[in-house]
């Protein structure tokens, strides 16, 4: 089962959630969730809806037993630039500012993650969506303890956009993707560069790897032990190898990630040659 979570506190998750039932034949059930229909293309598919914001959504393995949440969210950025986006959340230190716990990851879905970055890609080269930027983002933002593996798609990044319709339905698209995709296969944990990982987009689009946390160049200073464990252990695939966007990282950087890295017995290969 795939549980596609939506708020009503997310115009944007709103919108796709629009775009979901009229596009893809769900269908409301007799079951709620806080209040909210919950909808079913099947026994093995359905949309919830949350009342809270989705970053403080750890309560849902509470209520649902499923082998993915995938949560169909809204991006806010300064900029405003419209953006297509997918990524895995946790907090990397000891701020959690947007949900979640300090030094938590929650579990990451690489396939999941890799599948709805080729389908963004895909379908915003299909409806011309040249504006919009198709990015991983490095791993943030709650929830971080359920034990079910999640990953968020998000539409962004300002309101302008959260009602964005052929926006939306790209998200869509990698949604629904990502409800018949394995939770299979050896993935890969990415360390340096920037908040939107561009690196870490080539080597998933061009060299088909499947990837979960990745930590940025900001935060790679102040990992632990615990929390690297964590990047590798809390996946539903296992983890074969650290990718490292080597110039996006400096020498402080190296000399504290990577005898961390040795220490797990953890291949590290350079994107470059990844």
């Amino acid at each position: 089962m795939r549980i596609l979570v939506t708020s009503e506190q997310d115009i944007a998750s709103m919108t796709i959630k629009d775009i979901l039932i009229s596009e893809y034949g769900f269908s409301q059930t007799k079951e709620t969730f806080e209040g909210n229909p919950i909808f079913s293309i099947s026994e093995n598919v359905k949309i919830i809806t949350t009342n809270r914001d989705m970053i403080h959504c750890d309560h849902l393995e509470n209520h649902f037993e499923t082998e993915a949440f995938i949560f169909c969210s809204r991006h806010r950025a300064e900029s405003g630039r419209p953006a297509l986006l997918v990524h895995s959340t946790g907090n990397l230190g000891p701020e959690a500012l947007f949900g979640g716990k300090p030094y938590q990851l929650s579990v990451s879905a690489p396939s999941l993650v890799s599948t709805a970055l080729k389908k963004l890609n895909e379908e915003r080269n299909c409806l011309g969506l040249n504006e919009f930027d198709v990015s991983l983002e490095v791993t943030h933002h709650g929830p971080t303890s359920m034990k079910t593996p999640l990953v968020f798609i998000e539409l962004g990044s300002s309101e302008e956009y959260w009602t964005h319709k052929e926006g939306a339905s790209a998200v869509a698209a990698a949604v629904m993707d990502c409800t018949s995709e394995s939770l299979s296969g050896d993935s890969v944990i990415g360390f340096g560069g920037t908040h939107y990982a561009s690196k870490f987009n080539k080597i998933v689009l061009e060299n088909n790897y499947k990837i979960g946390h990745i930590a940025p160049k900001h935060a790679i200073n102040g990992l632990t032990e615990d929390v690297l464990n964590q990047m590798i252990t809390r996946s539903s695939n296992p983890i074969k190898c650290a990718i490292i966007d080597w110039k996006g990282m400096n020498a402080e950087n190296k000399a504290h990630v990577l005898p961390m890295l040795e220490g797990a017995n953890i291949e590290v290969i350079r994107a470059k040659n990844a």
